[in-house]
């Protein structure tokens, strides 16, 4: 059998998987449970004292019932470390300092207290290690 076969055939096998792929997946991430978490951030976005980030069905999308990336990446370690690079510095390549709007974290912090409150102690740690000394003057 010559190598042009073979491609023929892996590259079939690949296409097949590919359609598959992209018929099965679920791409709504919105369900009923996704609909009352984003109702539920809302209301704690109010109570907060902040405006919600957008409307409950695009919270729902973005978010879904588990949190979404939020949640997949809260307490990381490296990212972590990555965004004390960014907020500190202002970025890899960039020595300037960065002002960080407390709102921003604090919406930060009630998106993992509502999504998942198991990484809110990590969360918090990372947040009050932050230090937000008035250096820079409008």
């Amino acid at each position: 059998m010559s190598h042009r076969v073979i491609y023929w055939i892996v590259g079939g096998i690949f296409g097949v998987l590919l359609i598959v792929m992209l018929a099965s997946w679920n791409y709504d991430r919105q369900n009923a449970q996704a609909d009352a978490k984003a109702q539920q951030l809302i209301a704690t976005y109010r109570a907060a004292g902040l405006t919600p980030p957008a409307k409950p069905e695009m919270i729902a999308r973005v978010l879904g019932d588990d949190g979404g990336a939020v949640c997949d990446t809260a307490g990381s370690d490296l990212l972590d470390g990555y965004w004390k690079l960014r907020l500190g510095v202002g970025g890899e390549f960039y020595y300037r300092p960065v002002k960080v709007d407390q709102r921003m974290l604090q919406g930060y912090l009630l998106v993992v207290k509502t999504y998942c409150p198991d990484k809110l102690p990590d969360v918090q740690q990372f947040v009050d290690d932050l230090d937000f000394d008035d250096v820079i003057r409008d």
